[in-house]
């Protein structure tokens, strides 16, 4: 006996298949996985995981709405937001109750909108319908407000002064003896240089006409 699972759609036998508690289906150990929020701790299908991980009920619409004040909350405790601004969060059109009348905005939570900003901590603290804009308050607790970022120390703790770095003084070396004697022996040869050049501007060589034609004692002298 064969038979086909629900979700990947291969034919298995049906000792490879078993069937999910939640919606009574076959699935394969590939499409199934571990409840972890039941006691039990059965197995269920990969779409009924996905349903209890993100349910869908009539919060759905105003769902982005909720993630977008969670995100806010972690930054500020009062926000205003433009009825343009809330229908690009939430992807759709307000309805004209939104737009005609305060009650809509109630913080109720029987209704899908107050649902959703009521679960994410907040409350609409005014509605401006000339401006079309709504401020939402955070919910805080007493002692619990949130500290800007700018006051935060790390881990909590208290900030400490500011305390540079200690530097040492550089120190002179003093240079090595094989070096002191190469500089001496430098200065040295500079000077033998100095007194060979100015030796040679002193007494300069014959020149080889010179050498061949007269002696070296006598040199003629110019007769007029």
């Amino acid at each position: 006996m064969k038979d086909e699972c629900a979700i990947c759609g291969r034919v298995l036998s049906l000792y490879s298949l078993r069937r999910c508690p939640r919606c009574k289906k076959l699935h394969c150990r590939s499409c199934m996985t571990t409840n972890l929020w039941s006691e039990q701790r059965d197995l269920i299908c990969l779409n009924c995981a996905r349903r209890i991980v993100s349910p869908r009920g009539p919060t759905s619409k105003y769902g982005p709405l909720r993630e977008y004040l969670l995100r806010r909350g972690k930054f500020t405790i009062l926000t205003t937001l433009t009825f343009s601004k809330i229908e690009g969060v939430i992807n759709g059109n307000l309805p004209f109750g939104a737009l005609r009348s305060d009650q809509w905005w109630n913080n109720d939570e029987n209704t899908a909108q107050g649902y959703a900003w009521r679960s994410a901590g907040w409350e609409v603290q005014s509605v401006d319908l000339k401006e079309r804009a709504v401020t939402f308050k955070k919910l805080v607790a007493e002692g619990h407000a949130p500290v800007p970022r700018s006051k935060r120390g790390r881990a909590g703790k208290a900030q400490k002064p500011f305390k540079p770095v200690p530097v040492r003084p550089r120190g002179i070396r003093k240079p090595s003896k094989t070096r002191v004697a190469k500089a001496i022996a430098r200065a040295r040869n500079v000077e033998r240089r100095r007194a060979a050049m100015q030796l040679g501007q002193r007494s300069k060589p014959k020149s080889a006409y010179e050498k061949r034609m007269y002696k070296p004692e006598a040199k003629p002298t110019r007769q007029d």
